[in-house]
């Protein structure tokens, strides 16, 4: 009998062990490490250099387009948050409180200005590249993942996916790719005990602090769930639920700690109840005039947005949802892709809006897809009767790739900035409202005023200038709820006890989002103050939107808007 049998060798001191030579593979990184000239790190940094450079290339065209309404209210937040007013009383949205201190911190990293805007929005671009590229990596091997992350950045170069802006999406998306990617190389690697508990626990940190920035993050504990079901192994039912258990607790543990943190921060400055208000209530008013008919529409037009001059690179990550069926992933490993294309796509469904900047937390998904199909060509390419498919498919996804940047370069070739902006902005008025906040800031003296009348915050920002109170978003006082009398007043006392020196008011229907059933009192009070105080000095007419009739100076006194509507531009008696 060999006594050895069934007992543990001693593992020789002087001689690695096991453990620490031999690391579990799938099959596809078997065969990229057979076939890689290059040591694992070196190919790291070398792709990550590959994706900043393109990146940079695929954006410098747009750098330069005018700020947008979300994400100058995001900006205008993060400066409140970090002057260390208290949230959902000083200031408010209806968005958890990491939202504010994330933007907080770009502020301070990037600058609180147009350019720090748009080169923040760049780098939270590039982290959700980078992120791309990790998972696709855990999935598919290197170069496929590095193919997933150039689709990716050839779709932020398209303006109309909102990746340009600094949009919340694009922070959530910056958190929540790599709590994915934690999963996701537990699924491709058996990680030692103590290790394991290390990357469950980061996974649950960072997807529950992106749920923290905005709450459509939620679905991606959904594909978590999943994951961690998957990762449940063991020879009996009782021992997987053991496992699931152990990890989930693991998981939790990180997923807590950015919500006990919000739940500090609203204790601290005790606002819990208009806390409540801003995420449970009000999100319900903001959706609840919203049908299946209009949403369905909705959803048709910015799909075509989304897709214009990119249809190609849509249609190949289509045929790459349809490759799941082929060999080549694991069955675990199929399994996480679905979930992420799922979760990632119910990331758009809520309010069932689907606006452009919702679709950020879905186009990831949609990179890893392209990635797959030309993945699974590889695989197929191992057959003897299809071994040409070997051989191509990398060299056809690249060729794709280069054909889509070909078809879209008009989105990332350097074009008039004005005329985009109006083109996917129709009825808004970006454009002039930079305009106006040049006109004032080459005559505004350091401690003079601004207010602005309308939902166009990006003016404070140009300026950077504070409202003349917490409602510096007029939207949100129109719609109809307990607080809105009550905040129209306040925000009336506040315009005339500041008695800003220079005032923009829009005269038009998006700023203000007025329903059939708003209250226009700030409104129509807030008009016949101005008018009766102030001289208009600039007016921007929109009788053709696309070229609007600019007016100045002397002749801005006695002029007679020919639209309905313009945006004036007005100075203290």
């Amino acid at each position: 009998m060999d006594k050895n049998k069934g007992k543990k060798k001693r593992p020789n001191p002087g001689a690695p062990t096991r453990q620490s030579t031999a690391k579990p593979t799938t099959a596809h990184t078997k065969v990229e490490q057979a076939n890689e000239p290059w040591k694992p790190g070196v190919l790291f940094w070398l792709h990550l250099g590959v994706i900043m450079l393109v990146l940079l290339i695929l954006r410098l065209g747009i750098i330069d387009l005018p700020l947008e309404r979300d994400e100058s209210a995001y900006a205008y937040l993060g400066k409140r948050a970090m002057e260390g007013l208290a949230p959902y009383q000083d200031f408010y949205e209806m968005k958890p409180p990491l939202l504010f201190y994330g933007y907080g911190l770009l502020d301070l990293i990037f600058g609180y200005s147009h350019a720090g805007l748009r080169w923040g929005a760049w780098f939270l671009t590039l982290m959700m590249c980078g992120g791309t590229y990790l998972i696709g990596r855990s999935f598919f091997g290197p170069k496929y993942g590095l193919i997933a992350a150039l689709v990716l950045a050839l779709f932020s170069a398209n303006p109309y996916t909102s990746m340009v802006f600094e949009e919340s999406e694009l922070l959530v998306m910056a958190l929540a790719l790599y709590g994915t990617w934690f999963l996701c190389r537990l699924l491709q690697e058996k990680e030692h005990l103590q290790q394991k508990h290390w990357w469950l626990i980061g996974a649950g940190l960072l997807i529950g602090s992106s749920v923290m920035v905005k709450q459509s993050a939620v679905f991606f504990l959904g594909f978590a769930a999943v994951v961690l079901i998957l990762l449940a192994e063991g020879d009996n039912l009782r021992a997987r639920l053991s496992v699931l258990i152990r990890n989930g607790l693991w998981f939790s543990l990180g997923a807590i700690i950015p919500v006990l943190l919000c739940l500090g921060i609203i204790l601290g400055f005790g606002v819990w109840e208009e806390f409540a208000f801003w995420n449970l209530e009000y999100p319900n008013l903001y959706t609840q005039n919203t049908n299946e008919g209009a949403g369905f529409d909705l959803l048709k037009v910015n799909f075509e947005s989304l897709t214009q001059r990119q249809l190609l690179l849509w249609i190949l990550s289509g045929l790459g949802l349809l490759a799941i069926v082929l060999k080549g992933l694991n069955k675990k490993m199929n399994i996480a892709l679905v979930a992420l294309v799922l979760f990632s796509f119910l990331t758009i469904m809520p309010g069932k809006r689907y606006y452009l900047h919702y679709w950020i937390q879905f186009l990831p998904a949609v990179a890893l897809l392209f990635a797959h199909l030309f993945f699974k060509l590889e695989k197929l390419g191992e057959r003897p009767n299809l071994s040409i498919a070997k051989n191509l498919s990398f060299p056809l996804a690249a060729l794709f790739l280069l054909v889509g940047v070909a078809l879209s370069s008009a989105h990332w070739l350097k074009t008039d900035s004005n005329t985009l902006m109006r083109e996917m902005f129709g009825g808004n008025p970006f454009v002039e409202d930079q305009l106006m906040a040049r006109m004032i800031e080459s005559q505004i003296q350091p401690n003079q005023t601004v207010a602005v009348m309308g939902s166009e915050p990006q003016i404070y920002v140009y300026l950077n200038r504070k409202a003349p109170s917490r409602h510096f978003y007029t939207a949100f006082l129109s719609r109809n709820h307990r607080f809105s009398q009550a905040w129209q007043d306040e925000a009336l006392a506040g315009l005339k006890a500041q008695k800003p020196d220079y005032v923009v008011f829009n005269i038009l229907s998006m700023s203000w989002m007025l329903r059939p059933d708003s209250d226009q009192g700030f409104y129509q009070n807030s008009y016949s103050w101005v008018i009766e105080n102030y001289t208009p000095i600039a007016y921007a007419d929109y009788v053709d939107y696309y070229n609007p009739t600019i007016v100045t100076d002397a002749a801005a006194s006695t002029y007679k808007p020919q639209s309905g509507s313009y945006v004036m531009l007005l100075k203290k008696k």
